[in-house]
């Protein structure tokens, strides 16, 4: 996302007192701090061939341009976080791991069945985990 030039460009079209919100939803789960997310990490660094360390710009480095920039275009700028427990399955893990690839990086519907076995067996067996969700939000207004 070219934040600068979004964010100039919004301006104008917001009333006065309108404003603009960017809203993340925490750590990939190939990135969290839980002993699931490490095994799942694994799986999918197996399958692409390279270590996975994207944040999806999701983490502070990335919440801070998005702070930067809307500053830089003139917004007051403000930010919350929600966090709650969600359980989360294995069909949740592997859909939320291909949401995040490109079309031309899935797999075929064998190579997808394989890899949420893979999953499944790194995980013991289980099929349902507890993710810990971090929901930023952040705001910039026009005052």
């Amino acid at each position: 996302m070219d934040r600068d030039t979004l964010f100039t460009a919004a301006r104008p079209l917001l009333r006065p007192g309108g404003g603009i919100a960017v809203v993340t939803n925490g750590a990939p789960l190939w990135s969290q701090d839980a002993e699931w997310s490490a095994a799942l990490r694994d799986c999918l660094e197996r399958l692409l061939g390279h270590p996975v360390t994207a944040t999806c710009q999701t983490d502070g480095a990335g919440r801070r341009l998005n702070q930067e920039a809307l500053v830089r275009a003139g917004y007051q700028y403000a930010e919350s976080l929600v966090q709650y427990d969600a359980p989360l399955t294995v069909d949740d893990m592997v859909g939320g791991v291909f949401s995040a690839l490109s079309a031309d990086r899935l797999p075929s519907a064998s190579g997808r069945a394989a890899f949420t076995a893979e999953v499944r067996a790194a995980l013991g067996g289980r099929d349902h985990v507890t993710e810990r969700v971090r929901v930023w939000s952040q705001f910039g207004t026009t005052g």
